[in-house]
């Protein structure tokens, strides 16, 4: 029989074990020696046993499949941070950017990473076109600086993915792991490249969720 995780809940296989994301307890949890639960192939189907039964206690497992969901994307090879801006910050730019502020209050005063991942939200078909989201991203590496805002990884790529999605524009927010010792980053990446961290600092992270 398989079993199956909530469709909230994220899981990747790094070595021998297993690293989970529970969006809605905004919790990372690492069981040695699980990635073999997972079924050849799936990234949200478990066979039953010790690590089906553990995961079944904590309440990470639903009763049917999740939708289909995207894998996480691979690293990125590239960055764009050291890249010099080619022109002047346009006067849409610095509306969107004069902006971001505001929605990362909001999204402080929510619970948790869901609300984080909320202003990733829009109403609208946002557009992934290589060219105009590089040019935004290296236009708010330019202002971001400026703006009363500060934090670790998340709030730097909370403020780009909302700031991209005040200009009409969409990349990959991605989550990823690194086990003994463990630690959690996050990053924003278009294809192979990162709009917001060196890709050196990525290598020892393995990708578990994008937004």
């Amino acid at each position: 029989m398989t079993l199956y995780l909530r469709p909230d809940v994220h899981a990747v296989a790094i070595g021998e074990d297993l690293a989970l994301l529970d969006l809605a307890r905004d919790a990372y949890l690492c069981l040695p020696d699980g990635a073999a639960a997972l079924e050849p192939c799936a990234r949200d189907s478990l066979r039953q046993g010790a690590v089906a039964d553990a995961l079944q206690a904590g309440g990470l497992l639903g009763p049917e499949p999740p939708a289909p969901r995207p894998a996480p994307p691979p690293l990125p090879t590239r960055t764009l941070i050291h890249q010099p801006l080619s022109c002047a910050v346009s006067a849409r730019g610095l509306a969107a950017a004069l902006a971001v502020p505001a929605d990362i209050r909001c999204a402080r005063r929510g619970e948790g990473l869901v609300a984080w991942l909320a202003l990733a939200e829009a109403r609208r078909p946002l557009s992934r076109d290589a060219e105009a989201v590089e040019a935004a991203a290296r236009q708010f590496w330019t202002i971001g600086a400026w703006l009363p805002v500060e934090g670790e990884c998340l709030v730097r790529s909370a403020m780009l993915v909302a700031f991209l999605r005040r200009m009409g524009l969409a990349a990959d927010w991605v989550f990823g792991v690194r086990l003994w010792p463990f630690a959690a980053h996050c990053w924003v990446q278009l294809d192979d490249v990162c709009l917001n961290d060196d890709v050196e600092r990525l290598w020892p992270y393995t990708p578990l969720y994008r937004r």
